[in-house]
């Protein structure tokens, strides 16, 4: 969307952080190689998901991937619509109903309090379609400001200053974290500055964000350029590339990696709103509603979720251990009366004191994060800096204004 000012808001989700935790930066030599990523490692452990995914289906005869995709596409009514994002959301439904077979439901933000309207039609929407067998991705293109001083994310239909038609995103968000069973992932075409991860009971569940751009970054508008437009080439690209069966997917890993790699100079973000798990959510073509199974009542839900973690003497595990373990588990648990409704991969990480090697690589991929530690120069220029007086005003989207009758609710 339309360039925005810059705010001192730091990433929650860097490499090094917890999910829930929006404190700075450790010292890379208290660091566990837990929290040292490297591309390779994340490819690989999205491989070994999809490895359990599958072969955990197969044994618990669980559906393989979402029996039902639901997509909320969310934009203001055309008319007071400043960056006209029509044809864009236009195309990438088409690519989400005729490509994917996923259900579509539009929400145009109108004039009348769009803030109830938003939570509202949320609220509806989650009630129609929630279900631990389904996907709900929200869809958001429009401007967006976060407002420091009440740290929140408002979507606005314009960047003039003196328009208070605006609607607090963090309000509408809570109940996809608190109040659904299903797996959820928003992408929002707007610039997206958040420190407002909160500490959420986790059951196995994934939230994950796709965000246009990094932290107080700006995002193109509507466009050639527009990360709408990347996002619907590479959705097009990895669903011929995954086609060979309806089977076949791809992740939220793979899709903004790939994004990454063409928007170079305005990267995506892949965050996770809720802590406790480790998986990417899946993307794959759907076989036409009234092609797919009925929906069995037996796995449904559950009744209890039991977390375990397994400490491996091994550096990695393999295919063959893992279709292995999917076959016994089950077995092994319903022998002693309890019987499984599913086993979720959550996730596996290294343990241990990183080398120089990989002190030496954290440093330079988080360099820009890891200067925060340092206090700046001078109070003056810590203020010039949060206010992006070094930039220029064509850069910079607006400067806000905290909305009257509002409050901070979020992030205490």
């Amino acid at each position: 969307m339309a360039p925005l000012s810059r705010c001192n808001v730091r990433n929650p989700l860097s490499p090094t952080s917890s999910v829930n935790n929006t404190s700075s930066l450790p010292s890379p030599l208290s660091l566990n190689l837990g929290e040292i990523r490297y591309p390779q490692d994340d490819q690989h452990e999205a491989k070994l998901q999809q490895c359990w995914d599958k072969s955990i289906a197969k044994h618990l005869d669980l559906p393989d991937g979402y029996r039902n995709v639901h997509v909320l596409v969310i934009k203001w009514q055309d008319a007071i619509d400043q960056l006209n994002v029509r044809q864009e959301v236009d195309d990438l439904t088409n690519v989400f109903k005729k490509i994917f077979n996923y259900e579509v439901t539009e929400l145009q933000l109108e004039e009348k309090n769009p803030q109830v309207q938003l939570e509202l039609e949320i609220y509806r929407w989650v009630y129609e379609h929630d279900d631990p067998n389904n996907l709900l991705v929200v869809y958001y293109a429009g401007h967006g400001v976060y407002d420091k001083s009440l740290k929140v994310l408002e979507f606005s239909p314009t960047d003039d200053v003196d328009n208070d038609l605006r609607a607090i995103w963090n309000e509408a968000e809570r109940t996809l974290i608190e109040k659904v069973k299903a797996n959820v992932l928003t992408i929002m075409d707007c610039c997206y500055a958040s420190d407002l991860l909160r500490n959420v009971p986790e059951h196995g569940r994934t939230f994950e964000m796709i965000a246009a751009s990094d932290i107080g970054a700006p995002t193109p508008e509507p466009g050639e350029n527009s990360f709408t437009r990347c996002l619907i080439k590479h959705l097009k690209e990895l669903a011929v590339e995954s086609s060979g069966n309806y089977g076949s997917y791809f992740d939220t890993h793979d899709l903004v990696e790939r994004m990454a790699k063409e928007r170079f100079d305005s990267p995506p973000r892949l965050w996770r709103r809720i802590p406790g798990s480790s998986r990417h959510i899946e993307l794959r073509k759907l076989k036409p509603k009234n092609e797919r199974p009925a929906q069995k009542s037996s796995i449904s839900s559950h009744a209890r979720f039991l977390h375990l973690g397994f400490a491996l003497k091994n550096d990695t595990i393999n295919e063959m251990q893992i279709q292995s373990l999917t076959k016994e588990l089950p077995a092994l648990f319903s022998s002693k009366g309890l019987p499984l409704v599913n086993i979720k991969w959550l996730g596996c990480r290294k343990e241990g004191k990183p080398t120089l090697k990989d002190i030496a690589h954290f440093v330079s991929k988080n360099r820009k994060e890891l200067s925060a530690i340092t206090p700046p120069s001078s109070d003056m220029k810590r203020s010039a800096d949060e206010a992006d007086l070094t930039g220029s005003t064509s850069d910079r989207r607006w400067c806000k204004k905290p909305m009257l009758n509002t409050y901070a609710s979020l992030g205490e």
